[in-house]
């Protein structure tokens, strides 16, 4: 098959990448991303990487055009640029997923398109089975245009479905693993280690107490990869193993053995104005386990252990791999 990766630079797009091209396909990645995490792949004479915008329509419909299927992956995913930089957010997240799903439609391709867990919101009545509510905050808080971005990404999936297009909706709970970002950046994994790494005070923003469930890139892969075979459906893929945000910043300081100590900041420091947190963020997967057979099987405390000897050795100086 001849696949087609949008945000293939990224975290979970270049593992989909590699494992793709390990199972005989042909793969085309398209990124504005450099190619620091798929270096290892560049010279596999099956894959291209076109360092160019998913905005760029000339190109995308001929990149569509040749594909049989179409994994839509790239986005701005980032809390920071969410609250300061909403226009890019609506701009990757919205627009571009309009512009895939049409194009997909167009020259009838299949799109699995990676949504988010936070559709749901501030929902208080977890776990968030596939059919539960959305509950946000106010428009006037810039860190709800990624949620409401990709949840008009759902609707367009359904809408064009009810024309004939094939598509494949998933929403990830916070996937981690190696090259997952890089230090001090991003999510809070790699925010954590470039404190820890540098021995200075871990910032857990407050109350500390908001949980999330952690999912090992490894099953995330695995999951995406089932998922993809299903048509016009769509399912919550994630561990529910539910911790607190506190309760991280402490495991990841056993596992890694580090001395910093854990401080509380306010969300202002870290994300400035326009910053809204989720309380609770757990799935229910029990129609993945249904349906396709899939569950996480790679705990915490490994899945931690494995990125944590990963990102020693990059910041020590060893390249991503």
């Amino acid at each position: 098959m001849n696949i087609l990766i949008t945000g293939c630079g990224g975290f979970v797009g270049s593992y989909l990448a590699e494992v793709e091209l390990k199972r005989g396909n042909t793969v085309v990645g398209v990124d504005i991303a450099d190619t620091v995490k798929i270096n290892h792949l560049l010279n596999n004479d099956n894959f291209t990487y076109c360092k160019h915008s998913v905005l760029e329509k000339p190109l995308m419909k001929s990149l569509i055009k040749k594909c049989d299927l179409l994994y839509h992956f790239a986005a701005i995913a980032d809390p920071v640029i969410y609250c300061k930089n909403p226009m890019k957010v609506l701009e990757v997240d919205l627009e571009a997923t309009q512009l895939m799903i049409k194009l997909a439609y167009k020259y009838e391709k299949k799109i699995v398109f990676s949504s988010t867990s936070e559709v749901f919101g501030k929902n208080p009545r977890v776990p968030w089975n596939e059919d539960s509510d959305r509950v946000l905050g106010s428009t006037r808080m810039n860190r709800w245009s990624y949620s409401t971005s990709k949840a008009i990404g759902e609707h367009y999936c359904r809408a064009y479905a009810m024309e004939g297009l094939k598509y494949t909706i998933l929403r990830f709970f916070n996937f981690y693993g190696p090259r997952l970002d890089f230090i001090g950046t991003g999510r809070v994994m790699t925010c954590f280690l470039d404190s820890f790494f540098k021995g200075k005070d871990i910032e857990v923003v407050e109350p500390g107490d908001q949980t999330r469930c952690f999912t090992y890139i490894d099953d995330g892969i695995e999951g995406i990869l089932k998922a993809s075979e299903v048509d016009n459906d769509d399912f919550n893929l994630g561990s529910t193993h539910e911790i607190s945000i506190f309760e991280l910043a402490k495991l990841m300081k056993k596992v890694g053995n580090f001395k910093s100590d854990i401080v509380f900041i306010p969300a202002e420091k870290k994300y400035g104005e326009g910053y809204d947190d989720i309380p609770r963020r757990v799935p229910d997967c029990s129609k993945a386990e249904r349906v396709l057979g899939w569950k996480p099987t790679i705990s915490l405390e490994e899945g931690l252990e494995k990125t944590i000897k990963y990102y020693k050795g990059f910041y020590f100086g060893m390249e991503y791999k």
